[in-house]
């Protein structure tokens, strides 16, 4: 202890001593280390914690209730929905049914019968439009056209990616209709049975779920899909923000509705690939923040054991009168600590005093989703702790070579 007194104490003269504007410049480098390690891997995550954001909000809610898995649907849908709406924590819940059916536009202008018809395969979702609306806010993804009206029938929201004007950016990775806007007729096919229905709007969104779809009104849907017995394929819900999704699945489970469906939050619903992708992220977002991790301790080394040289006569007559040859190492450990420290606290400072509020605000806006930048303390205080080790080595080092010189040959200034 006596010894990392005297050693704090001479620590704290250096510092005090030193110029101040090479003190700022190493906590500027180091403060540049510290937003690398959290900034490049938070905003690689954070692309992918973007398209979450949006897909639940957009499509999956808190909760997602699925078929059974020897089950094709939804059992007792009709009793499952009654229940829901006793429980005061959900504000919002949609019922939706799910199927595939063949899209053919352009049939009615399409002279020789024997050519090329212009159709598609869709997902066709059979929605309550103001349930889904309040829930998913879906008519705001709306780029042509209006929303679907519940008091009409025979009208259908189509996806952009089977509108050619909007696929082509993908070049021929999607099945488009061409020339098809709203108000024109689209040929639903389906088990061999057929319905016409007029485009009423065009939906667009970075979440695939939206743009891989079509929407129609449910009743419709169960009379062309021959499902009436009104079980559905997927019920969807939106929480009160006082009770956490873990909580209300236990909820549910109490009310035996597990029986029925299989109840999942909304991060139990995500897809194992997606996951992954953001694990790899983070892992390679750590990587290229290694870089300047090591660009940062290399720094620090060099700046200390130039300053132990330059005070190598002073260290010499220090071990001269005594003073053991830890306390000056202990010394100039504790200024690269205070170095770390310093620059890791601005660091943090403006990550979460000022970055990930203002990427909240301003996301980038990404193809596939819009990125925010992802902080989250216990990594960051992983990454401070590897960054303040890895500077205390880079401190001691210099020193120590230093300091193991001769001591009669330091204060002569002999090699």
């Amino acid at each position: 202890m006596k010894a990392l007194r005297i050693g704090f104490l001479l620590g704290f003269r250096q510092i005090q001593r030193a110029n101040f504007w090479t003190t700022t410049l190493i906590i500027f480098v180091m403060m540049l280390t510290f937003l690398n390690l959290i900034a490049v891997s938070g905003i690689l995550v954070g692309l992918i914690e973007g398209s979450e954001r949006a897909l639940q909000k957009k499509s999956l809610g808190d909760i997602v209730l699925t078929e059974l898995a020897d089950e094709d649907y939804i059992l007792e849908t009709t009793s499952i929905v009654k229940v829901l709406e006793t429980f005061p924590e959900i504000t919002n819940y949609s019922v939706r049914f799910k199927g595939s059916a063949q899209l053919e536009a352009n049939y009615q202008e399409r002279r020789d019968l024997s050519g090329e018809r212009d159709i598609v395969t869709s997902s066709i979702t059979g929605i309550d439009p103001i349930q889904e609306d309040n829930l998913s806010a879906l008519s705001e993804t709306l780029i042509e056209g209006e929303y679907l009206d519940p008091n009409e029938e025979g009208h259908i929201l189509l996806g952009a990616y089977f509108i050619d004007r909007y696929a082509d950016g993908f070049g021929d990775v999607f099945e488009a209709l061409e020339d098809v806007y709203p108000g024109d007729s689209v040929r639903m096919t389906q088990n061999g049975i057929t319905k016409e229905f007029i485009v009423k709007g065009i939906v667009s969104s970075k979440v695939d779920e939206i743009n891989l779809n079509s929407f129609i009104p449910e009743r419709e849907f169960r009379r062309l899909f021959g499902r009436f017995d009104r079980n559905a394929d997927q019920i969807v819900l939106r929480l009160d923000e006082n009770i956490s999704p873990e909580e209300m699945k236990q909820l549910l489970i109490e009310a035996n509705l597990d029986d029925y469906a299989k109840i999942q939050t909304f991060q139990e619903s995500l897809p194992k690939f997606l996951i992954d992708i953001k694990n790899t992220f983070s892992l390679l977002g750590t990587m290229i923040g290694s870089i300047g991790l090591v660009v940062a301790s290399i720094t620090i080394f060099i700046i200390i054991f130039i300053n132990a040289i330059s005070r190598r006569q002073q260290i010499g007559i220090l071990k001269g009168i005594g003073i053991d040859r830890h306390v000056i190492q202990i010394a100039y450990v504790l200024q690269a600590a205070f170095y770390a420290l310093a620059g890791s606290a601005l660091g943090a400072l403006i990550t979460y005093g000022f970055l990930v509020g203002y990427f909240d605000r301003n996301p980038i806006d990404f193809p596939f989703s819009d990125g925010i930048l992802v902080a989250e303390p216990l990594g960051t205080l992983y990454r401070f702790i590897i960054l303040f080790i890895i500077t205390l080595f880079a401190g001691f080092i210099p020193a120590w070579i230093i300091v193991k010189q001769n001591t009669l040959n330091s204060i002569l200034g002999r090699k």
